[in-house]
């Protein structure tokens, strides 16, 4: 993958290695921020709407206030600037520099980092052969598990489990046992032609939203709601999906295997996402 040589910091395109945030800022101090992934493809950002709603949606929420910021052109010129095409996109806007404390600033100047770098070559691998997940026995809170806040180290420590268990990924469970998400991505559970993923706790992914559309247009029916690790273990296929990673069949979670390769249903929501995505870029929208 290629590393970033030029980010945007502030209204400047700076060299990555160049680029300071102050010690004071709450984003570093206090996690007080947000953050937004994006894929490109062809250096056409796909579904920036979407993100951008989500992003101002969390920051009202927050009562962060969002820079004005020509978002595609900006865009446009980081990917340039760092030589990408396929790439992904993350823009973090934290509260800025303020006094120690936690009363939120009178007067905030937010902190806006945009970065970009290529997508990792396993990805596709993975959407072909599938991959493993464990299960962790917490979750993010659930009051901020819609937002997709720049406190990621409930994110941190279950990936770090996934690592000492020798899998892909882990699935947040919550109190009473139930399935919520990974630490990327959301999860889908197939059984016949009810398609099941949960609706409370969990981020509203915008590749999510996506595939639900999608499956309810092949005739699936798709419910929001808690899963069990029984509907795990009676599932006839699952997978996760995420900007990056698109439709990442699952082949199993701990000891359960849910099939030997990636299901027929996974494969025709993987071929509707990449219509979806081939048709944006014919609009230019992608």
């Amino acid at each position: 993958m290629k590393a970033a040589r030029t980010v945007y910091l502030n209204g400047r395109f700076i060299a990555a290695d160049t680029a300071r945030i102050n010690a004071s800022d709450r984003g570093f101090v206090y996690g007080d921020g947000l953050f937004e992934t994006l894929r490109v493809y062809d250096a056409h950002p796909f579904e920036l709407e979407g993100h951008l709603s989500r992003l101002a949606g969390s920051a009202a929420f927050l009562q962060l206030p969002v820079p004005a910021v020509k978002w595609a052109t900006v865009i446009a010129k980081l990917l340039q600037r760092n030589e990408l095409s396929d790439a992904w996109v993350r823009i973090t806007l934290s509260r800025g520099v303020a006094e120690r404390g936690l009363d939120l600033p009178k007067n905030p100047s937010p902190t806006l980092l945009i970065a970009a770098g290529g997508i990792d070559p396993a990805v596709a691998t993975r959407q072909r052969q599938g991959v493993r997940l464990t299960t962790v026995p917490f979750c993010r809170d659930p009051y901020l598990a819609p937002h997709k806040t720049l406190n990621y180290l409930p994110g941190v420590l279950a990936k770090a489990a996934a690592t000492r268990a020798g899998v892909y990924d882990a699935l947040f469970t919550d109190a009473r046992g139930r399935l919520l998400e990974t630490t990327t991505a959301n999860i889908f559970v197939l059984k016949g032609t009810a398609l099941r993923t949960p609706g409370r706790g969990v981020l509203p992914g915008v590749t999510r939203a996506l595939i639900i559309k999608a499956a309810k247009a092949q005739g699936l029916r798709v419910t929001e709601r808690p899963l069990s690790v029984r509907d795990l273990a009676g599932a006839d296929e699952a997978f996760v999906t995420s900007s990056i990673v698109e439709v990442l069949p699952v082949l199993g979670v701990d000891q359960m295997r849910i099939g030997a390769r990636p299901g027929p249903r996974t494969r025709q929501l993987q071929q509707a996402y990449r219509e979806l995505v081939s048709e944006q870029k014919r609009l230019g929208r992608a």
